[in-house]
């Protein structure tokens, strides 16, 4: 058999394959063996790796900037939770409610034994909420007067509020307070029609921008935050019972205890930050005296005031223990003794 032989065309398209070339470094000569990574005759830089090499790009720097000091702060873990072991009142009909405003009313009066007093009430309301739907209609009223009773009203069987709790909201000695108080009115004044929501924002305390006034601060305050800078405690914002049915009766005795302990830490934010304004007041005041009492009349020389201002004799013996510029001391001396 004869050998097929290709075609003209595919032998012209047939390129030889290149040997291997021998490649040599530059800086080892022909004898050397090549660079290794392990070999223990490699230059290396200190940084950039092998010598004549461009340097690599570091992927991950070590160095770390200086962090700035903090003043040394106790930590939220750290901090107690607040409890509340006073008496929970809790009402869920409309004469039950009524009833009960009204006793707080009669309080509220027996208090006023000073005219330009007031009253402060921490105020706050639940509803449920339903990422469906949205807020539903208010559930819950709590009050709380005193650190030791909290009062909770069942305002989701009502159709309208008593008159007996508007007298008590709309009172002008009661200071309404609350963190995001204003919020709540509103909420409170769109459920029920008889609410006046601009007048109840008109005369409620934000304790969160009171405390930007005390300290001079700016900023949005939640309860946990507020609680954690002024009490210095912590309070437990159970997302079971925050977001559970409000509106369903009875309450469950962990939906009382929640909503008992808002007022009543809310009641304790309020009187926490009356002290500091008080004490703010005082060091007010101990300023101005001080200013007062620094502020000194120039020096006036004695030698141009009256002669009636002087004590007797003062002229004649200042003249006296002057030295004439024409006599010395010798001379001053015995003219001192004639005259004695």
């Amino acid at each position: 058999m004869s050998k097929r032989t290709l075609p003209l065309w595919m032998m012209a398209q047939r390129k030889p394959i290149p040997k291997p070339e021998s490649r040599t470094d530059e800086n080892h000569s022909e004898n050397k063996p090549p660079f290794s990574e392990t070999s223990p005759s490699l230059e290396t830089n200190s940084n950039d790796g092998p010598k004549d090499e461009p340097p690599k790009r570091r992927l991950r720097s070590n160095y770390t900037f200086p962090s700035a000091e903090k003043q040394p702060d106790m930590k939220i873990e750290y901090l107690p939770f607040a409890e509340y072991h006073g008496v929970i009142e809790y009402y869920t009909t409309m004469h039950d409610i009524a009833f009960c405003c009204h006793q707080l009313l009669q309080w509220v009066h027996s208090q006023l034994s000073d005219s330009a007093a007031s009253i402060p009430i921490a105020f706050d309301l639940e509803w449920r909420f339903s990422f469906r739907t949205g807020p539903g209609k208010t559930a819950l009223m709590q009050l709380c007067a005193t650190t030791d009773r909290c009062v909770l009203l069942q305002l989701s069987c009502l159709k309208r509020l008593p008159l007996a709790l508007l007298e008590l909201l709309y009172h002008p000695r009661v200071v309404l307070h609350g963190v995001c108080i204003k919020n709540d009115m509103r909420k409170l004044a769109r459920d029920f029609p008889e609410v006046d929501g601009d007048r109840l924002i008109s005369k409620c305390c934000d304790l969160g921008q009171w405390y930007n006034t005390l300290h001079d601060s700016t900023g949005r305050w939640s309860m946990e935050r507020l609680v954690q800078a002024v009490l210095r405690q912590r309070i437990n914002k159970n997302n079971a019972v925050r977001m559970s049915r409000w509106d369903v009766l009875p309450l469950s005795e962990d939906q009382k205890l929640y909503a008992a302990m808002d007022v009543y830490i809310t009641q304790q934010l309020y009187l926490k930050l009356t002290e500091k304004q008080q004490q703010q007041l005082a060091e007010q005041e101990v300023d101005a005296q001080l200013e007062q009492q620094l502020i000194v009349t120039p020096s006036v020389s004695i030698d141009v005031l009256p002669a009636k201002c002087l004590p007797p004799n003062s002229a004649q013996q200042d003249t006296n223990h002057k030295l004439p510029a024409d006599k010395s001391a010798h001379e001053y001396e015995e003219t001192a003794k004639r005259q004695h």
